[in-house]
């Protein structure tokens, strides 16, 4: 019994992290959880921690020795930064400093003070100790640094089959169980598997936000590399450069939420060493403030380009999830041809029904 409950707690916090992983890559900042990518804060947190953070909200207090999550691009705070606050106050900016550094962020002027809306999370701590996973930080880590390395799917089908063949021999002295821990192994390699595919498209897709104005005459909006557009104006934008560095062919596909912006190309396919530029034009149609997202989804070519861009027409998160899936299809498939695990499965359905339709006292 404790072994199964334990396996239910792991598989819940695997899930949980993956999940907190592709929130963190959609909304383009830490949320619930960072990954620690230098050894500023040793010894309390190393390169490799996975540390969990508390969204900020309007009424948070910062004070003084709190560990903050932050970033300012335009001010030259380019990368998301794990630093404790040291001195400072709200209205003149905090004063930030690695634990094992010796001087301040700010030192020198090498950065502004750090505004409290430049601050995304605060670091739990329970006596003095931040809420972390240690080592578990590596895993994205490693993803990241090989996001463009052709060995990354194969040594991931590897990882799964060695896997497998260890739980083949795990399983043997228990027969009359075997065939349904096989087929939940399999499910749960599959999922793995199409999360890993998944997460390896969102890290290299982009999500672009930009906002602009739309008035009777021109004008500059704070923030907007647009401005206030005249009615009936056109402006033209390069939103990125692609590049495939690997050695496979990559797909991406551009949409736009704002029916005012119009993409010059939608589609590209790229081989190895191939590059191209994403560019959009506004019309200034209907007045107003506008805040726009345009969506460049990379996807990896286990479907072909139409199906992907009829997918990425109805909902980009639908074809994300297709494509990820495609791959991990002989492992999700697999168990159901058994005919002892569509047994369980359809006796546990039972059992759930049951247990659904006791009125609660």
């Amino acid at each position: 019994m404790l072994k199964k409950w334990g396996n239910a707690v792991f598989i819940i916090l695997v899930a949980l992290l993956l999940l907190l992983g592709i929130l963190t890559l959609v909304r383009q900042q830490p949320t619930g959880a960072v990954t620690v990518r230098s050894y500023s804060m040793e010894p309390l947190i190393t390169r490799g921690d996975l540390v969990f953070i508390k969204p900020v909200k309007a009424t948070t207090k910062f004070k003084e020795g709190q560990i903050v999550v932050f970033r300012a691009v335009k001010e030259g705070i380019r990368d998301w930064t794990l630093h404790r606050i040291v001195g400072g106050n709200t209205q003149e900016g905090f004063i930030t400093k690695g634990d094992a550094n010796k001087e301040a962020d700010q030192f020198l002027e090498r950065f502004p003070a750090v505004k409290p809306e430049w601050i995304v999370g605060i670091v739990p701590t329970i006596g003095g100790k931040p809420v972390k996973i240690p080592l578990l930080g590596y895993i994205p880590l490693l993803m990241e640094e090989n996001i463009s390395n052709p060995k990354l799917l194969p040594v991931s089908f590897g990882i799964i089959a060695a896997v497998l063949l260890v739980q083949e021999f795990a399983v043997r002295k228990k027969r009359k169980k075997r065939t349904m821990a096989k087929g939940q192994l399999y499910l749960l390699a599959g999922l793995a598997f199409a999360m890993l595919m998944l997460t390896v498209m969102l890290s290299s897709s982009l999500f672009l936000n930009f906002t602009y104005g739309v008035d009777d005459s021109k004008g500059v909006l704070m923030g907007s590399d647009v401005g206030v557009l005249q009615i009936g104006d056109t402006h033209t934008l390069s939103f990125a450069e692609l590049e495939n560095s690997g050695r496979f062919p990559a797909f991406y596909y551009v949409v736009a939420t704002d029916p005012q912006v119009e993409l010059a190309q939608k589609a590209y396919s790229l081989s190895g060493g191939e590059f191209a530029k994403v560019k959009a034009t506004v019309y200034a149609r209907t007045t107003g403030i506008h805040h726009s997202t345009v969506c460049v989804g990379m996807f990896l070519p286990f479907l072909p380009l139409p199906v992907i861009a009829m997918l990425a027409e109805i909902n980009i998160w639908l074809a994300f999830v297709a494509v990820a899936i495609v791959p991990a299809l002989p492992l999700l498939l697999l168990p159901w041809f058994e005919p002892r695990f569509r047994r369980d499965i359809k006796h546990t359905w039972h059992r759930l029904q049951k247990i659904v339709q006791v009125p609660f006292l």
